[in-house]
Formats: structure tokens, C-alpha cells, sequence
């Protein structure tokens, strides 16, 4: 199935660039990977970045530039040794934690700072708690689909939620639903079961 929710323009950009921080950028890899029009995107934007800068006159790094960047690839996603492993299985999840029947999460963290990752799996039918948002939140769908008030989010589609929405996504009736989602901050429960969950799962 053709994805029909993709990353914004900027978004990718961002992404092409380096200027997402390592779970969202995790988010978007895993959509990229299945998308046959944001990989070509996505090309595009890398011969454009690499234009730009032959197009740049030298300049001298600082002594210790490259341990940075060193660095800061030991804390990025580890690249498959094979191209056989997708972007959710190279990333370094906890262990599944069951949340009710047919319902789980698995959490990571990449990079640092306090941004969330983890695997969201919800059984056919099933819906979410009523919830809010308290920062930005990237949703790639893995497997399945769920309808909110956004649209229909199907295997292979990318969601973008800031925090103005407010919604209760349902899985569809026909399997289970299999996300991965990257958020800034926990998200802004509006019930007391809401309140309970985020205090056994931490999101």
C-alpha cells in the first residue's frame, strides 16, 4: 500500500540535514524507508545539500570537531550490518511491557535529552485514551491502520501532531496496529485512567 500521509518539506529537510534530534529523526527514517516519494525526496534534497556545499569556500574545523561528530554518531541509530533489518528493528528497545490484553510498549532512548521513543501495539478495534499533546509528536504507522480526527493513518503513513490536537485514534477492525512514535514530552492526559497510565508507562 502506497503511503498517503508523508513529512512536510521542512520536515525532511531537517532530516536530510541533521537537524533532528535522533528519536524523530529515527520516526521519519522509518517512514522514509518505505515511502517511494519521500526516498526520492529525499535523494533530491541530499544533491541539493551536497551542491551547496562544494559550493562553499574551505574553512579550518576546530581541533576537536571530529570527536564531536564522532560523539554524536555513537548515539545515533547503529546502521544495519545487513540491508535486511528495518529502522524499528536496529533501534534499541526496552522490554515489551503488556498494558492490557493485545496492548503493549516498548521504550527507547536515542541520543540525549528527555525526548520519548517507544513502540506502541494495540489490538484490532481498540481504542486510545482521550489525549493531548504537550509538544511535538511524529507517528510512523508499521503495521495496521487507526482513524482519529486527523484522517486514517494506514501502514506506511506519517503523522505530525503538535499540541493544539486533542484526540482518541482507533485501531481498525481488521488487525492490530503496530506504531512508532517519537514525542518531545509525556502525552497531556485528559481522564484519571489517562493520569494512571502515563504514571505505569511514563508517556
Amino acid at each position: 500500500m502506497t503511503p498517503i500521509h508523508h513529512p512536510t518539506e521542512a520536515v525532511l529537510t531537517d532530516y536530510v540535514s541533521g537537524a533532528l534530534r535522533p528519536a524523530f529523526a529515527a520516526v521519519v527514517a522509518a517512514h522514509v524507508e518505505g515511502c517511494p516519494h519521500c526516498r526520492s525526496l529525499v535523494s533530491s534534497l541530499e544533491a541539493l545539500g551536497g551542491s551547496l556545499i562544494d559550493d562553499l569556500p574551505p574553512s579550518q574545523l576546530a581541533a576537536d570537531r571530529l570527536a564531536q561528530v564522532m560523539a554524536a554518531l555513537d548515539v545515533a541509530v547503529p546502521p544495519p550490518a545487513e540491508n535486511t533489518l528495518s529502522t524499528a528493528e536496529r533501534i534499541p528497545f526496552g522490554k515489551e511491557r503488556w498494558l492490557a490484553p493485545g496492548m503493549s510498549i516498548r521504550k527507547a532512548r536515542i541520543g540525549q535529552g528527555r525526548d520519548l521513543l517507544y513502540i506502541l501495539r494495540l489490538p484490532a478495534g481498540q481504542k486510545t485514551i482521550p489525549h493531548g499533546h504537550r509538544g511535538t509528536e511524529f507517528t510512523a504507522v508499521l503495521k495496521g491502520a487507526y482513524v482519529d480526527g486527523e484522517g486514517r493513518f494506514a501502514a506506511g503513513d506519517f503523522c505530525d501532531l503538535d499540541p493544539a490536537i486533542e484526540h482518541q485514534p482507533q485501531v481498525d477492525p481488521g488487525g492490530e496496529c503496530i506504531c512508532l512514535i517519537a514525542s518531545e514530552k509525556p502525552m497531556r492526559q485528559t481522564t484519571a485512567l489517562g493520569r494512571l497510565v502515563h504514571l505505569l508507562t511514563g508517556v
